[in-house]
């Protein structure tokens, strides 16, 4: 697959806006929706009088390789999950929405090694370091956003 930073930029916003729709459908007590531009999340809402975070990822390619991608690092920095400041992540795969704790995404990752193998990629000169977790087992771990 060719990469395309403005194509790629392009369905990561509507990603986000699919994933406003869902939260608000299964969360109606979350409210003040706002897309962000921040590095460390995507979208910021409002719980309780507290702010709420979400990173929204569109992986592409699950549907085809039967694998999550999940960055960590890239160009020899931490990246992705390693750096989000975002308190839950939001995976589209397979036209589906799933919704993670980050804390435990890291520790499923990090700490545990539940993933079916690392691997290197991205865009050319990146080196995108990435753990690759089965579609199969990656549903067990979040809850869907029908």
């Amino acid at each position: 697959m060719h990469y395309n930073f403005k194509r790629d930029l392009q369905d990561g916003q509507l990603a986000e806006r699919e994933a406003i729709e869902r939260l608000q459908v299964h969360f109606p007590e979350i409210s003040d929706f706002k897309q962000s531009t921040t590095k460390g999340y995507d979208i910021e809402a409002i719980l309780d009088g507290q702010r709420i975070t979400f990173e929204v990822k569109n992986d592409l390619m699950a549907h085809k390789t039967g694998n999550v991608a999940i960055e960590y690092e890239c160009r020899g920095q931490s990246s992705g999950l390693a750096t989000s400041t975002a308190d839950y992540w939001i995976y589209k795969f397979d036209n589906t929405f799933f919704l993670f704790k980050t804390v435990l995404l890291r520790q499923y990752l990090f700490e545990d090694k539940l993933y079916f193998r690392e691997v290197t990629g991205g865009d050319p000169g990146s080196y995108t370091k990435m753990y690759l977790v089965k579609v199969v087992e990656f549903r067990k771990w979040g809850m869907e956003l029908a």
